[in-house]
């Protein structure tokens, strides 16, 4: 199929370029999707859907114009043409606009599996089933609030006047459950899990449920905490939040605007030596992963941040443009708008100590599982509250904690990094994926 929209697209490059175009890029997109919703333990809907549609980006003489077409039909994309042309032409010129040269590509292996594909709506119902039943048999107090179980099998395909003629086929199984643990009048915080994978024999929902639950099962019997300073434990879910702030300040998008932590920071340490973020789409089997990106760049293994370092600004075709560099296959984004920048597969590299060991040092601390904390990106600022945090004293985890809250600052707290754990946790949702350790910060405030 993907070949088959790829040879539906290339024709159309000639015809814009006729219309009146300097440069034109055409990306398609075929996707087919079922997918079940359940809410308060019981489904919600169950729904199978395709969409399907073109994203046409023109250049006139240095002037933009974008439009996308819900369909692949030949009349509505010459009306998207005419569209997109229109607008180019009453667009301001931007001299670094300009398409990527054709790319040399590396497949990726292990994105497609065929059954998924294959997959009936009667077959995602009972996983939905099993994600529902498994979680609330794991212990009879919990709550499942919502939940979702999906699978997906994508095609897309784009083409341009640099010459780039790509096509590719993907497949994708998903899942979530939200929800929280009542005993009596003891209700705990909410909690959730979720995960995702290319093929059926990778959906491992045994794995999710038993996360959830003694997630959910262990917000139970929480206890009240008294203000104090201290060093806190962050769990992978709890650091990739963080580092994807990070992550968002290394777009060439904010640093070219000057609203970021890193803008003119390249080349300087910026965490301790221990950390290293790497982000990779062309790993093999992952989620995140692609050929190429949204504009047809290979996709390839780009260090962050590395040995504490600032490495590598992430960068598109345009942005890279406007600094004479070349795009480090970062464009993101569906038919139905303009590329824009992101990562794929963020890696955090693991430590040298265990849990257990980064635990056993502290006298008195939080292991925070999750926060709601949305750092400032220049400043690095956050304060929000813990969701499950447990209370550590005297090397050892003692009892669930209420809300409390945690203030500090990201880029002074990856410089106070007093250790990082050997192990790591799988984070998949969606077309992204993370592998973090857990990570101690010290110098953080908390309050009730």
């Amino acid at each position: 199929m993907s070949d088959e929209i790829l040879g539906l697209i290339e024709p159309f490059v000639d015809k814009a370029l006729k219309m009146g175009a300097s440069e034109v890029e055409l990306f398609a997109q075929r996707t087919h999707e079922l997918a079940v919703n359940y809410e308060s333990n019981h489904l919600k809907t169950a729904t199978s859907s395709i969409l399907e549609g073109v994203g046409i980006r023109v250049l006139v003489n240095k002037q933009l114009g974008f439009a996308s077409v819900n369909s692949l039909a030949s009349e509505n994309i010459e009306r998207g043409i005419r569209d997109a042309l229109s607008i180019a032409k009453n667009a301001p010129p931007v001299e670094h606009y300009s398409l990527p040269e054709q790319d040399k590509i590396t497949k990726v292996s292990g994105l497609f599996d065929p059954a998924v594909e294959e997959l009936t709506m009667a077959d995602v119902l009972d996983y939905a089933n099993r994600l529902l039943t498994g979680a609330r048999s794991f212990d009879p107090r919990i709550s499942v609030d919502s939940g979702s179980f999906g699978a997906l099998s994508s095609s897309h395909a784009i083409t341009t006047s640099k010459g780039t003629a790509l096509s590719e086929k993907r497949t994708r199984i998903e899942w979530m459950i939200f929800g929280m643990a009542v005993d009596g009048d003891d209700v705990g915080s909410f909690d959730y899990s979720f995960d995702a994978t290319t093929s059926v024999s990778d959906a491992d929902i045994e794995h999710t449920i038993t996360d959830f639950g003694e997630k959910v099962v262990g917000n139970l019997g929480a206890v009240k905490s008294e203000p104090f300073e201290g060093p806190a434990v962050f769990t992978p879910d709890a650091l990739i939040g963080l580092v994807e702030v990070l992550v968002a300040s290394a777009t060439a998008t904010q640093v070219q605007a000057g609203s970021s932590y890193l803008a003119d920071r390249l080349g300087e340490q910026v965490a301790v030596p221990e950390l290293t973020i790497i982000d990779d789409g062309a790993l093999n089997g992952e989620v995140g992963s692609a050929s190429f990106d949204r504009e047809g760049v290979s996709h390839r293994r780009v260090p962050i941040v590395e040995d504490g370092v600032f490495k590598t600004v992430l960068y598109d075709a345009f942005t890279a443009n406007k600094e004479g560099l070349s795009s480090t296959g970062h464009a993101t984004g569906s038919f139905r708008t303009a590329p824009s920048i992101s990562s794929t597969n963020l890696i955090i590299d693991s430590g040298d100590y265990s849990i257990d060991e980064i635990i056993s040092d502290i006298k008195v601390g939080v292991l925070i599982p999750r926060v709601s904390a949305f750092p400032d990106p220049v400043s690095g600022d956050f304060t929000g509250p813990i969701k499950g945090g447990q209370l550590i004293k005297d090397g050892e985890v003692t009892s669930t904690l209420k809300e409390i809250t945690i203030t500090g600052n990201l880029f002074e707290g990856l410089k106070n990094i007093e250790a990082i754990s050997k192990e790591r946790k799988a984070l998949r949702y969606q077309e992204s994926s993370m592998l973090a350790p857990y990570a101690k910060m010290s110098g953080m405030k908390f309050a009730v």
